[in-house]
């Protein structure tokens, strides 16, 4: 029975309507409805072919999936998938079931199962499992109605190599074993007009993957962006074209797009976003813009300190950005946004956040929008097919987009295309695309636009596909899942040398150890590591493994393939043997097994570790005259997942340098949904006594910390569950507290304010107390040009003599002496607190106006002492200018290295 909450629908809803007239703001910025409270935070979300929308959340909640109305504004909670769907991959069949792939056992740790959402039953039916888990992978529509699946982790955390592809027709999966390939989590994935699987990124090279019989990867075009795009977006915003937009840590405002029509595929840069970005969405708008929301202008995976509040909106015909009407919410790691069929835009979750704001584009406040008054629900490849409309002689654009299914900034599912038409009658004879490589089978949003790009509502039309749907097989029981995978690496010792009693306790150094993937031996012809074999033949091998659990163990299954002998201990201590009563070095197997026997066994759950365990194995041989030897194992585990909170620290981590009295953010993750809470602890012994820096304060994911003023070489960390102090993390390795006179106090790669809109900002803008409020920040290197800028800056035409960057800096104390290092292309003039201090290659005058007087081929870095007088004790600004040569310059640089020396 399906339980439902009726929310009260906010009186400003009704406000953003688009029959009511509005302002002229809102005509060009848009409007946001105020924020609402949702039972859970929607991390995958997805418009289904009724219109309405589900979603379901992250860790613990994942499997609580809901339906929302967009026109009642009514929330409805679905039937169960059965198992943790969050962390899955997504896209929609072509029949408009929904195939969601893999899911959640712990952070990289993947499940295999598989399962098929009915959007019309509201009905949810398991599949066979996968060839094994996949934790944050990619679903993929092929033009042939299958599905692809890409990427995530296995079980035992390790990376899924091989792609599989769902054929519908036949109920089972197809492995592309020839198709091998680590691949980053939730790859970018697109299937191309012709007929190739493209994936863009956010690697470099993009690779297309053919995915018939077993599969093969070819290289595609390489990304010029400089960094990785980790975090960024991509969307397929016409007909094989690609947009990629920010993304790396720090972030990046760089743009890039790539037209897979052309004779020579190549990614080209664009004008940038206005702001630097990660964990931002992409949404491909009915007039054929891009609408960027959200993200985080700050380092680290999410940085709530750095919300990006601002809307930015691409149009792909001018290549140019437009600022919007900005949001009320963050909206990061494990946000989305998806393109309602009335034309808004849903904005919804990030991590922990249970709200919701929906966006109206400014095309909806332009006038009166078109209808369609009927329009078919299924159509052919080629067909022209007939909409009705009163508006018809108004229509200047037909267009459709995919129904949109998104997760970690990417939609798996959404796409769009201009479909040709003519007018005459009172409607329209609109021409469907010619074949699926263009508009792979299923659900699309059907749209039609007026002169002023004023959308109608959309009507969901499906085109191919066989409308028939098998009955899918039984999915074999939960085995639960796979800490250590057959295939997996091991550490292993063929040197017929004793390693000692120790050998098999987790502590044992194994560093000298070679390694290899299972199978491993040797004389069988089927090993992937094949092992050295002495003569006489050695008595014993020796294999060691480590794995990670992030929950308590009920139950355990081991399966070991050996020949001849084997013993397996866990955690120092013997958990199963066959063939061995003497487990001495020198001493044989009591006898031979069969080639690649395979024996299993339970194994107590009380042996297991939360957290770190280490497997050690030997394998013996039946006598010295023995012509082969092998060995693998697979170890699955079932956990109890109430017990599977967990923090991970990720800043500071140890290694670095910190000076008393400075303000240090801690950054953490955290694992599952129960940690309200945390505790947070400072050591200066690394570790031996604690000092309680909070006792506890909500679980955000940061906090401001004030460095004490004690000196340690020791220095470490706590974060813990504020009433589980089981439940913690701290910094990896020690990190150093000194008040030692010289320190960096500016580092490259740090955040600045900047003015890059060709405009002289007066005699005062070096000044401490000049307002640069309306300037923009982001983190160096700052410039464009040269594809390796963290932030691009705006270039006019013809280029702009100068471009202006400030930065506070506050000192505890009085300064002796000061050096920096200047990254510069042109010329460059620094200002301390108003006095200027450091100049280059500005002989013309320091004006806006005036030009550098040198042109540089390339950035360099200029070095040099400066006055230390120009800093106070408090707050400074470090105020720098960097000039162009002339108006025809093509590119500009800047970032600096600032140290001191206190008195």
């Amino acid at each position: 029975m399906l339980h439902s909450w009726r929310v009260a629908i906010l009186a400003t809803w009704a406000a953003v309507s688009v029959a009511q007239a509005q302002s002229p703001d809102v005509a060009t910025a848009g409007q946001w409805t105020p924020v609402q409270k949702w039972p859970y935070s929607a991390v995958h979300t997805h418009v289904l072919p009724t219109g309405k929308v589900m979603f379901f959340s992250e860790f613990g909640d994942g499997d609580n999936p809901m339906l929302w109305d967009p026109q009642t504004n009514v929330l409805t909670a679905l039937p169960k998938a059965g198992y943790n769907i969050f962390c899955a991959g997504h896209a929609f069949m072509a029949d408009g079931r929904l195939l969601v792939a893999g899911g959640h056992i712990s952070d990289d740790s993947g499940l295999p199962y598989a399962t098929i959402f009915d959007p019309f039953k509201l009905t949810w039916t398991r599949i066979p499992n996968m060839n094994a888990g996949r934790w944050y992978p990619t679903v993929t529509t092929l033009p042939n109605g299958d599905m692809l699946v890409t990427g995530g982790a296995k079980e035992d955390r390790s990376k899924n190599l091989i792609p599989q592809v769902w054929q519908a027709s036949k109920n089972s999966w197809r492995n592309l074993s020839n198709a091998s390939l680590e691949l980053m989590y939730y790859p970018w994935m697109f299937t191309t007009p012709q007929g190739k699987t493209l994936m863009a990124g956010y690697w470099k090279p993009a690779r297309y993957l053919d995915t018939e019989d077993k599969g093969a990867w070819s290289v595609g075009p390489r990304t010029s962006y400089a960094h990785s795009r980790n975090a960024g977006s991509a969307v397929m915003y016409d007909e094989g074209k690609v947009l990629l937009t920010g993304g790396d840590n720090p972030p990046t405002n760089n743009v890039e797009v790539l037209d897979l029509g052309s004779s020579k595929p190549t990614w080209r840069t664009v004008p940038p976003m206005r702001y630097v970005r990660r964990q931002h969405n992409s949404t491909v708008l009915p007039d054929g813009t891009v609408l960027v929301t959200g993200g985080h202008s700050g380092p680290g995976t999410d940085n709530p300190n750095f919300p990006r509040y601002e809307t930015e909106l691409w149009d792909p015909a001018t290549e140019k950005w437009t600022e919007l009407a900005r949001s009320s919410a963050y909206r990061g790691y494990h946000s989305t946004t998806v393109l309602l069929p009335d034309g808004r835009v849903l904005s919804a979750g990030s991590k922990g956040v249970k709200t919701m704001q929906v966006f109206s584009p400014p095309y909806l406040f332009r006038g009166t929008r078109p209808t369609i008054t009927s329009a078919p629900t299924n159509i052919a490849y080629g067909e022209n097919f007939r909409v009705t409309t009163s508006d018809a002689a108004s229509i200047t654009q037909a267009t459709w987009i995919r129904l949109g299914s998104v997760t970690h900034a990417f939609d798996e599912n959404q796409r769009f295309m201009r479909l040709r038409f003519t007018a005459s009658n009172g409607g329209l004879t609109i021409t469907a695309p010619a074949n699926a490589n263009l508009a792979p089978p299923g659900h699309y949003m059907l749209f039609l636009l007026n002169g002023q790009k004023v959308p109608s509502v959309a009507k969901i039309i499906r085109v191919g596909g066989d409308a028939s749907v098998p009955t899918p097989n039984e999915p074999p029981p939960d085995t639960g899942f796979t800490a250590v995978a057959f295939g997996s690496e091991w550490k292993y010792d063929d040197r017929n040398v004793d390693p000692g009693p120790a050998w098999t306790q987790p502590t044992f150094n194994d560093a000298a150890w070679k390694k290899g993937p299972g199978q491993l031996g040797y004389g069988e012809s089927d090993e992937r590591t094949v092992l050295n074999k002495t003569t006489p033949v050695q008595s014993t091998v020796y294999f060691r493994r480590k794995f990670t659990l992030h929950a308590m163990v009920e139950k355990a299954m081991l399966q070991v393939v050996h020949d001849d002998g084997v013993t397996v201990f866990l955690n120092g201590t013997q958990v199963f043997s066959k063939f061995i009563s003497n487990p001495t070095h020198a001493a044989y197997a009591d006898g031979a097994s069969a080639d690649n026997t395979l024996s299993q066994t339970a194994l107590p759950a009380a042996r297991f570790l939360m957290g770190e365990n280490t497997l050690a194995v030997m394998v013996k041989q039946a006598n010295a005259t023995s012509s082969d030897l092998s060995f693998d194992l697979e170890l699955k585990v079932i956990t109890d997942e109430m017990q599977m909170d967990a923090l991970f620290f990720e800043s500071p981590n140890g290694g670095e340098t910190l000076r008393p009295g400075s303000v240090q953010t801690l950054q953490w993750m955290t694992h599952g949904s129960g940690v309200a809470n945390v505790r947070v602890q400072f050591s200066a012994d690394n570790g031996a006594t604690w000092t309680t820096v909070e006792p506890s304060i909500p679980n955000i994911g940061f906090f401001e910390w004030t460095v004490p003023r004690t000196e340690t070489t020791q220095g470490v960390l706590r974060i813990s569950d504020a009433s589980r102090p089981d439940v913690e993390d701290r910094t990896d390795t020690p990190f150093t507290i000194t008040a030692i006179p010289r320190f960096r106090a500016i580092t490259f790669g740090e955040y600045w304010k900047f003015d890059d809109r060709n405009l002289d900002p007066g005699s005062q803008w070096t000044s401490l107390g000049f307002d640069d409020t309306a300037w923009r920040s982001g983190p160096g290197k700052l410039g464009y040009g040269g594809g390796d800028e963290h932030t691009v800056l705006n270039k006019t035409t013809p280029s702009q003599p100068t471009v202006y960057f400030r930065k506070k800096l506050t000192l505890g104390e009085a300064i002796r002496s000061a050096n920096l290092r200047v990254l510069h292309d042109d010329g460059v003039a620094i200002w301390v607190n108003g006095r200027l201090v450091f100049s280059r290659y500005t002989d013309n005058g320091l004006a806006h106006g005036a030009f550098a007087s040198t042109v540089l081929k390339t950035p360099i870095t200029s070095t040099g002492a400066i006055d230390a007088s120009a800093f106070v004790p408090g707050d400074n600004i470090i105020a720098v200018m960097v000039k162009q040569a002339n108006g025809e310059s093509s590119d500009v640089s800047f970032d600096l290295e600032l140290n001191l020396e206190a008195r």
